[in-house]
């Protein structure tokens, strides 16, 4: 019998806003051998662990879970006698109905170790996002927190009568109650709320698609229907709803609502998603991207350090010769004396090791010039200038699942390219995960010539809100 025993991590991920999952969660997801993780974990954490750890989708939606609850359980322990390290990825609070407890159980059994990371939970998160305090001491002394969502076990008692009139609560969270709207309402009315207590629905809360629609225990369940709201989310019940009409903020971003593809040709976390999210839009980089360096022979390497000047076209390139020189027995002082960088954002990457650069001015002067395999095949180069790749982008199809969900789940609008190289990657991967014609989407660039590019491949309307904001940006020294 294998002795050898590995780890579970048991996450919460949060409501949806990556900014709102714990610095823990991030370690523990970069230790991951193996991440499980459910429909309502925002998919974009995944990006924060090694490129070989294994996704597992559990599934979890309403009335068709993908993988059963004693299929999750199974894995779980045949991962971990494998004696591997797992993240168990959950929405909100592993606690709060994330069903921590059968799972630990399980792992318990046979002595698995495990450990269980806290997250945001969304009730709270969703009422702040929707600007309404849980509690507010004019309004509100006590937060109670419900399931909306019935199973065998506990179906007597998510709508139960209370043993005193105080455990109904001032405020009243219900999650995933969408369904049960109607019993939950007529329940509360029955057990003493007034039928004119302020109600809220929230969907997708904290995200670009968050929406919500206000009513009364008696008008609710109709405007919901009317609003077409769907799990995932929450309600929130009690006088303090009314305080959204004075301090709701998440709406008056920018962006709010705004859905926008970020086309990717580097295999980091986008900053253009980053800065969009931050601005209220629901945004996703597509496709997800993985850089494999290229293996320098000593040749090569002796080449470059014997250079008259190095031009680094990329971030991924700095880390990848540098620590193929210093592996090699070369340190800093072996490097040309002069050392170019195309981008700002690769100009801060070689300060950060210690070196100093200037601006390419591609001239003519002998050189070699560092950048990603197919970027520097379009590069026209003199006869002075080697070129050298220092890696090649590879998709990683591990996000295939997840790039299906997302694609088809939501009505994108707008796409942005940051290079043309996005162009070719986004109409090369888009047609796996969706039949609409791409380029009817509406699209922005950084650049002139991006933009040209786009129009030879066949896009034709510009969003003008979106291009208006990364013109007033400087984001081509940055992609």
């Amino acid at each position: 019998m294998n002795t050898n025993k590995g780890y579970v991590a048991f996450v919460g991920a949060g409501p949806g806003d990556i900014g709102l999952f714990t610095k823990k969660g991030i370690e523990c997801l970069q230790k991951a051998e193996v991440v499980l993780y459910d429909r309502l974990a925002n998919p974009r954490l995944l990006r924060f662990t090694s490129k070989d750890c294994t996704f597992i989708y559990c599934g979890k939606l309403p009335n068709n879970h993908i993988m059963r609850q004693e299929k999750i359980n199974e894995t779980l322990i045949a991962e971990a006698l494998k004696g591997k390290y797992i993240v168990r990825l959950k929405g909100g609070d592993p606690s709060v109905f994330g069903r921590v407890g059968e799972e630990a159980e399980a792992l318990a059994k046979y002595d698995i170790p495990f450990e269980i990371v806290p997250g945001v939970t969304s009730s709270i998160a969703a009422s702040a996002y929707a600007g309404i305090p849980v509690t507010h001491r004019d309004y509100s002394t006590s937060f109670t927190i419900r399931t909306g969502h019935a199973c065998k076990k506990n179906e007597a008692s998510v709508h139960h009568e209370p043993k005193q009139s105080e455990a109904i609560g001032d405020t009243l969270a219900y999650y995933m109650g969408v369904k049960g709207l109607p019993g939950i309402c007529e329940n509360l009315i029955a057990q003493g709320k007034a039928s004119d207590t302020k109600v809220a629905v929230i969907e997708w809360a904290t995200l670009g698609k968050q929406r919500v629609v206000e009513g009364t225990l008696t008008t609710i369940v109709e405007k919901v229907k009317e609003a077409k709201l769907g799990n995932p989310a929450l309600t929130i019940i009690g006088d303090v709803v009314q305080l959204r009409s004075s301090i709701a903020w998440f709406e008056k971003k920018s962006f709010y609502q705004k859905k926008l593809l970020i086309a990717k040709s580097t295999s980091e976390e986008s900053m253009l998603e980053r800065y969009f999210t931050k601005n209220g839009a629901e945004a996703y980089s597509f496709p997800t991207l993985n850089s494999i360096p290229h293996s320098y022979s000593d040749e090569e390497l002796q080449l470059i350090v014997n250079a008259d000047r190095l031009i680094f076209a990329s971030v991924e390139g700095v880390g990848y010769v540098l620590s193929q020189l210093f592996d090699a027995g070369y340190d800093l002082r072996d490097l040309p004396r002069q050392i170019e960088h195309l981008s700002e954002k690769t100009r801060k990457e070689l300060e950060k090791r210690g070196v100093r650069s200037i601006k390419s001015s591609y001239d003519k002067k002998s050189a070699i010039f560092i950048g990603e395999e197919k970027g520097i095949e379009k590069q026209a180069f003199s006869d002075n200038l080697l070129a050298f790749p220092s890696h090649f982008i590879q998709i990683d199809e591990r996000f295939h699942e997840v790039n299906e969900r997302l694609l088809t789940e939501d009505q994108w609008e707008t796409v942005i390219f940051p290079n043309k190289r996005s162009v070719d990657l986004f109409l090369q991967e888009w047609p796996t995960f969706s039949e609409k014609n791409p380029t009817e989407l509406l699209f922005a660039t950084i650049g002139e010539s991006v933009k040209d590019y786009a129009f030879m491949r066949g896009f034709s309307q510009i969003d003008e809100q979106v291009q208006q904001e990364l013109d007033k940006q400087d984001w081509k020294s940055e992609c």
